[in-house]
């Protein structure tokens, strides 16, 4: 997805600005100058757009402030990674000295720029400061107030129209793999392992972002294009401004991404930051694929191997589905499981149940008594079943009532859905819609 970031001096409504597009207090708001040190993002989704919003900390120019460096590098890296900028200014002061410095950096970076005069709480103020705005230089300008919510949508509206349908949209028909996982544990070692086998190297190419590097593997006549990513770490340990910036390449990777490979360290496994990514994972709907690295490390023995594949059940039931491989990158050992695994779960991500097959589990395994109602005489009655086109694969089932559907019994459905086709590393998405 497209970055859209948030610049401007300090306590301008930044922070404001950022939870109202969010919805939600995401970002602390205070009126000391310099709170937010390190950016914030958000997901959001507007006019038919998918994009991060990043909230960043206060431009401070000419000022003696202990984190200024820090804050000017990371909003540099932000205006360099932004597919646009919104730059605030606070309506009720003007433009000031450092207001012009900002935009004149602004300029120089060559990105689209929306100013957000904040802090203009009625037409009176707007109709006094508003050609302040205009005489910054750029043509987008509009009157803001965070906290009564006018002019934000248009605003939106106006960043929105800057992203490219195509930000980060690969158009030919390659596999594109994501190796994720925390800092050392391998994903490098992994991406050198496979370019470095006896295949034909398509092309080595630059990613999209700085730190994620695509490269094109033809195997056994498929293209799968690797993105490797910097290594993602918990947000309180996140302390320099470049390694704040690959967290969120990383999002962007699994949101590019056909199948996800999340590599686990054999002597660490199942951290509280492996099961979030592989959340994270799950929640984008991609496939999913569990690799335990460093497995030359483990003594060879069956049990071993048991004991780990039962702590990865126990412990990420919410990934049952995704398939389970010991390997070590540096000498090799069941690294050839990989690929024809890969291939395997991008099948599977496009596999259809026909619509007759469907409607038969309906009849046939469907029709029994504890079916789930409201405990008033109300029961779920499912009359027809379809697949929807696209991947991954999603069923919709007609009901009388989608309300009375509980979890479990969703549950129970995707275990039937996994029964009749092969799911193995596929999320399955369900909808129960009414009838009419």
């Amino acid at each position: 997805m497209a970055i859209i970031t948030i610049v401007g001096r300090p306590n301008v409504g930044k922070s404001s600005l950022f939870n109202r597009i969010l919805g939600k207090r995401a970002a602390i708001v205070d009126d000391q100058p310099g709170v937010t040190r390190d950016r914030l993002y958000g997901e959001v989704e507007w006019a038919g757009k998918n994009f991060y919003v990043v909230d960043t900390g206060g431009i401070m120019s000419a000022t003696e402030h202990p984190f200024m460096d820090l804050i000017e590098k990371q909003v540099d890296l932000a205006i360099d990674e932004s597919s646009a900028i919104i730059f605030v200014i606070d309506g009720r002061t003007g433009v000031t000295p450092t207001d012009e410095d900002i935009a004149q950096k602004l300029r120089r970076s060559g990105k689209p720029v929306i100013v957000a005069m904040n802090k203009l709480d009625n037409e009176k103020q707007e109709d006094t400061m508003i050609g302040e705005a205009y005489a910054l230089g750029f043509d987008d300008v509009f009157a803001t107030s965070a906290e009564h919510y006018t002019g934000i949508r248009e605003m939106l509206d106006c960043a929105a129209e800057k992203i490219s349908d195509d930000d980060f949209e690969d158009s030919s028909d390659e596999i594109r793999v994501t190796l994720v996982g925390r800092p050392n544990v391998g994903k490098s070692s992994l991406l050198n392992a496979f370019a470095g086998e006896e295949r034909s190297m398509v092309s080595n190419i630059a990613g999209t972002t700085r730190d994620v590097v695509d490269t094109v593997v033809d195997i056994d006549g498929h293209k799968i294009r690797f993105l490797d990513t910097a290594g993602l770490r918990k947000k309180s340990r996140i302390s320099d401004s470049l390694e704040y910036f690959s967290n969120v390449r990383t999002y962007q990777a699994i949101d590019r991404c056909h199948v996800a490979l999340v590599i686990m360290d054999a002597q660490d496994p199942v951290t509280e930051q492996d099961k979030r990514l592989i959340g994270q994972v799950i929640d984008k709907c991609k496939g999913l694929i569990l690799v335990v690295n460093k497995w030359d490390l483990a003594p060879r023995d069956a049990k071993v191997g048991d004991t780990m594949t039962k702590k990865l059940l126990d412990e990420i039931p919410f990934a049952v589905h995704a398939p389970r491989v010991f390997i070590s990158a540096l000498s090799g050992r069941s690294l050839g499981k990989l690929p024809q695994l890969i291939l395997q779960v991008e099948e599977n991500r496009r596999r259809r149940i026909p619509t007759s097959e469907l409607n038969r589990l309906v009849k046939e395994t469907l029709v029994f008594d504890r079916m789930p109602g409201d405990g008033k005489g109300h029961s779920l009655k499912i009359y027809y079943a379809t697949q929807a086109d696209g991947a991954p694969p999603a069923f919709i089932f007609f009901v009388n009532d989608g309300e009375l559907c509980s979890k479990s019994f969703k549950r129970h459905l995707e275990n039937l859905l996994r029964e009749m086709a092969d799911y193995t590393g596929v999320p399955i998405k369900i909808f129960m819609r009414a009838r009419d």
